[in-house]
């Protein structure tokens, strides 16, 4: 049983592809079936249902899964030990939230690659559905979210701190001058929101609907660092991390608005699959974040 032939499996179970898998290894469709083909000959039992253009595992290739993970960990790890101790390099795949992105991100690559400048960083922004989607198929080696508490069984936690979101208005603006603000005002107000299915703008319609309310946001944008700015620029409210507001709020070009009847609190969580091997590539990251 060759390791290649396990990590072409492997490759095809992520995928659900023979195509998309020979494409990615760089072999031809015709290598792929038949390292497959070997396999299961090996095994003595088919490992993949083909059925048109779709590819499942069966049930056997499902017991299988775990266990080719788990050799492909076990052989990185030996071939590591046998290394000489040298500097971190390789790969490192990283989806993030895009507010965790714009604000975390730039500080946190100068200091990684300052101490693993051998490292190749590749990175992208995702919902946290598709993060998790990715992280269970091994598209990516950590995922960086934004969101209420995320308990799966199949991800180590290795990073949970909780950050407050909060109603923003331009400096200025007639409800910044109040002690309290409630739903009801909010409702009459022009807002620039994040895009929906993303956490806490969920949390605020959430907030709304409870007390049969909603907010129609004239623009919603992906990126909230140019939403704070459009709301530096008195274009609307927003409703944002705190950690993305607080140079703004700190300069006295946006002020926080108390709305008792919305507070919210999500949680930035990093994770990885706890079948991954945790590479050193992955423990410089995690550690860089946890400080």
């Amino acid at each position: 049983m060759e390791l290649r032939t396990i990590n072409t499996f492997l490759h095809i179970a992520e995928l659900h592809s023979f195509s998309r898998a020979a494409r990615e290894l760089g072999y031809s469709q015709s290598a792929v079936s038949a390292q497959v083909a070997q396999l299961e000959a090996e095994l003595e039992t088919p490992l993949f249902d083909r059925v048109g253009k779709t590819v499942r595992l069966t049930d056997a290739g499902q017991t299988f899964l775990t266990y080719a993970r788990s050799l492909l960990a076990t052989a990185e790890q030996a071939k590591a030990a046998l290394q000489p101790a040298r500097q971190v390099s390789g790969t490192l795949r990283v989806a993030l939230a895009d507010s965790v992105c714009s604000t975390f991100l730039p500080d946190l690559l100068q200091r990684y690659h300052a101490l693993c400048p051998q490292v190749e960083l590749v990175l992208r922004t995702a919902t946290d559905d598709e993060m998790l989607q990715m992280l269970g198929s091994n598209q990516i080696d950590l995922a960086y979210t934004l969101d209420k508490p995320l308990l799966q069984p199949s991800f180590v936690l290795a990073v949970d701190e909780p950050e407050s979101i909060c109603v923003v208005a331009p400096a200025g603006h007639p409800l910044a001058g109040q002690a309290e603000v409630t739903l009801q005002e909010l409702a009459g107000q022009e807002f620039l929101l994040t895009e929906r299915g993303m956490s806490y703008r969920d949390a605020l319609d959430q907030c709304m609907a409870a007390q049969g309310l909603a907010i129609k946001p004239f623009l919603e944008l992906g990126s909230a660092s140019l939403l704070c700015q459009m709301v530096e620029h008195g274009m609307g409210l927003s409703f944002l991390p705190e950690y993305i507001v607080q140079n703004a709020l700190a300069a006295g070009t946006l002020a926080r608005l108390n709305v008792p009847a919305c507070r919210v609190e999500m949680r930035r969580q990093l994770f990885y699959h706890k079948d991954k091997w945790l590479t050193p590539q992955m423990k410089a990251f995690i550690t860089l974040v946890q400080k």
